[in-house]
């Protein structure tokens, strides 16, 4: 099945099933570029951490000093650095479905663009702004947001993130396999 046909496929299944994948979808936007740069900054202060506590320029020291125990203050920045990871797994994904949305096949650039320009982007635009690039009346552009959220949540979970769990399962699987 096509790539454009799998998203429609899944919107119509999931407007069935889960009504609320348009508000959680426009929740999490709204907070996208938040947690962008709460994790850029976590993810510098462990290193920052990292420098003046070991005197390692990056983390992999780190990890071998947690690995063996030695001290608690590494296991703990060890921990901190593998939130740190979790998050970018999460931005990663919801990257991959805003790429996935651009793919779909009616108005797909259109949508991509809409969501880009709304939550993606480090100055937001004005409303005014946003209907000019657009070339859209008021109406008709929260509309296409409207259907731009709700298809970039349903690429979000309904496809993109099942894919990365079972890319985990399988990982684990395969580690547990080696370890036997």
């Amino acid at each position: 099945m096509k790539n454009e046909n799998v998203l429609y496929t899944i919107a119509n299944r999931n407007k069935s099933i889960d009504p609320r994948t348009y508000h959680n979808a426009k929740q999490l936007l709204q907070i996208y570029s938040d947690i962008v740069w709460n994790n850029v900054e976590a993810y510098t202060n462990v290193l920052k951490e990292c420098n003046e506590t070991y005197g390692l320029p990056s983390y992999r020291g780190l990890e071998i000093l947690a690995e063996i125990g030695e001290e608690e203050k590494a296991i703990e920045l060890k921990e901190r650095l593998m939130s740190v990871a979790e998050n970018k797994i999460m931005i990663d994904a919801i990257k991959r479905a805003l790429l996935h949305l651009r793919e779909y096949k009616h108005n797909g650039e259109l949508y991509y663009d809409i969501i880009y320009k709304n939550y993606f982007v480090k100055y937001k635009h004005t409303e005014d702004e946003l209907l000019e690039m657009f070339k859209m009346s008021r109406s008709t552009y929260y509309r296409k947001r409207e259907d731009a959220v709700y298809l970039f949540g349903v690429s979000l979970w309904g496809l993109i993130i099942p894919n990365v769990l079972e890319s985990f399962d399988h990982k684990h699987s395969e580690t547990k396999m080696i370890l036997n």
